[in-house]
């Protein structure tokens, strides 16, 4: 019995070093290029995909993975920025430099 615990713990040990290694660098060049060469929505949609599998390396590792602040970045300037500009030029919210 003491031979089949012995190496219990070895699947999270393994999936925790995968998840450190992994890069979402490429991914995020891909997204950036999807963007402006694709369509915007395909460009949006890898984004999302990509940043979902990020935050799970993130969970799974316990530090962050490398791109994923580059995931974030696109997804920033490329949804919730231009979001917050339309609503503020539309009126509905009010910028402090839009005075």
């Amino acid at each position: 019995m003491g031979k089949e615990n012995q190496f219990q713990g070895m699947g999270n040990e393994m999936a925790k070093a995968i998840h450190m290694s992994k890069s979402y660098t490429g991914s995020a060049f891909l997204t950036l290029i999807l963007y402006y060469v694709g369509f915007y929505f395909i460009g949006l949609i890898v984004n999302l995909i990509y940043l979902s599998a990020a935050n799970k390396s993130k969970r799974i590792a316990g530090q962050s993975p490398s791109g994923r602040g580059c995931l974030l970045f696109l997804l920033w300037t490329h949804l919730i920025i231009p979001v917050i500009l339309i609503l503020a030029l539309l009126g509905i919210v009010s910028l402090p430099f839009m005075n």
